[in-house]
């Protein structure tokens, strides 16, 4: 399975995904997390890379790219693809790290823990297994950072600590 990424405008990302999910082959999605909204007191789903549509499919870069020239007006949103030379944009690390945190949907769950000592120790979710990776919480927004990168940035999830 290959994982390619598209920038496209922000506003039009739901639509080109719509497109690409009409096409078969295809699994177009917006990654989202879980996050805490304070003044609801509620747990809504926050794009975590604005203006960046994630696909999944069977077909190799040279397949991919045919698709993408022949969409023509149905481009309609997209800016450029994130591609390396003839590989999915996406390394296997990547892949690996994609699968481990986020679900089939394409959204990184919230997980639970608590702070000791001026550590955060997690007791469920996602994160269990990167607990050594966080690298700072902050209990007021409920977010950890975690020191693993993915589209050259740190990774941000939720996190309700008790």
């Amino acid at each position: 399975m290959n994982y390619y990424v598209l920038y496209c405008q922000t506003l039009k990302c739901e639509g080109v995904c719509r497109r690409l999910n009409g096409k078969g082959k295809l699994q177009a999605f917006i990654p989202q997390m879980e996050s805490y909204h304070r003044l609801s007191n509620q747990i809504m789903l926050k794009t975590m890379f604005p203006g960046y549509v994630f696909i999944k499919s069977e077909l190799n870069q040279s397949e991919f790219d045919a698709l993408l020239s022949s969409l023509s007006d149905e481009r309609n949103g997209i800016i450029k693809e994130l591609k390396k030379s003839e590989v999915s944009a996406l390394t296997q690390d990547e892949i690996d790290l994609y699968q481990r945190l986020w679900n089939q949907n394409g959204i990184l769950v919230m997980s639970e823990g608590y702070k000791e000592n001026g550590k955060t120790i997690v007791t469920k979710g996602p994160l269990l297994s990167f607990q050594e990776e966080i690298i700072a919480t902050d209990k007021r927004d409920m977010v950890a950072v975690l020191k693993l990168t993915f589209l050259d940035r740190n990774i941000k999830a939720g996190i309700l600590l008790k």
